[in-house]
């Protein structure tokens, strides 16, 4: 993903033009633990579900390009980002591998990597208690890319759990590039979508220069530990840290990184096996 330069917004750039009419079905699916995710492909993810499965079109779905001109920042594996508010994690604290997701709401390779690899994750990794998932604002396309991450972060004030149905309706609606989809009246009418309370509370969280801020520094610490395109996914466990930078494309590509932190590295001391009973004289 590449900055974008910024275009109008679209006349028709509402939520409610996406929605679908009652004589269409959408797709509504449960992951992992708790039913938090709604997955209903749009315009641009039919096309790029298209484009990734038909012929020649895979490579052009790496997402891997550098998100800014500036030159890369020198990767710091040890650095470790603030603690995220709690509607930005799922997972047991206390899991022994933690993935960190740094992306854009507006990277459709980010909305690919969730869609398509989410759930195998939720369920096979979030819920047995292995991975714990910490999503990280990495917003860099436009000003609509903070805004939507200022907005999941005021949905999360009044309820984690909100937070994360935020995230997911965001990546649903996803349609774009700075282009009016997550406008202000776009970013309430998703508030509501997604059971957040009170709407006057919101608003003015929405306004809130501090709610702000914390999204620009969270994706000034992803330069800092070497973020370079999203979506990149950092994962530390026992068995150290890997980092995939770009849609996973595969899914042996995501479980053998997460296989391989999850195992203590070679050479790790073992347990102290227990001494033998010294026998009665």
């Amino acid at each position: 993903m590449t900055d974008p330069t910024p275009s109008e917004p679209a006349p028709d750039a509402s939520i409610s033009t996406l929605l679908p009419q009652p004589s269409e079905t959408a797709t509504t699916q449960a992951r992992g633990h708790e039913p938090r995710r709604l997955v209903v492909l749009g315009y641009l993810g039919a096309l790029i579900l298209g484009a990734v499965i038909g012929a020649g079109g895979l490579a052009l779905a790496t997402g891997g390009a550098t998100p800014s001109p500036s030159p890369a920042p020198t990767p710091v594996p040890s650095a470790r980002p603030t603690e995220p508010p709690a509607g930005n994690a799922i997972g047991r604290p206390d899991a022994p591998v933690t993935v960190e997701v740094w992306a854009d709401y507006q990277c459709p390779f980010c909305r690919l990597q969730d869609f398509v690899f989410g759930g195998a994750v939720d369920r096979e990794y979030v819920t047995p208690g292995i991975v714990r998932v910490v999503y990280r604002d990495f917003a860099f396309l436009g000003q609509e890319s903070i805004d939507a991450a200022v907005a999941a972060r005021c949905a999360g004030a009044q309820d984690p759990a909100a937070q994360l149905r935020y995230h997911d309706i965001l990546y649903t609606f996803q349609q774009g590039e700075n282009q009016g989809l997550f406008a202000r009246e776009n970013l309430v009418k998703i508030a509501e979508m997604a059971g957040v309370t009170s709407q006057a509370a919101f608003a003015a969280c929405l306004d809130d220069p501090a709610v702000a801020k914390a999204v620009a520094d969270e994706t000034a610490a992803g330069r800092d530990v070497g973020v370079t395109s999203t979506p990149t996914l950092r994962l530390r466990g026992p068995g150290g840290e890997r980092v995939l930078a770009g849609f996973s494309r595969a899914w042996p590509t995501l479980r053998d990184a997460l296989e391989a932190v999850r195992a203590p590295a070679a050479g790790s001391p073992s347990p102290a096996a227990p001494a033998s009973p010294s026998p009665a004289p």
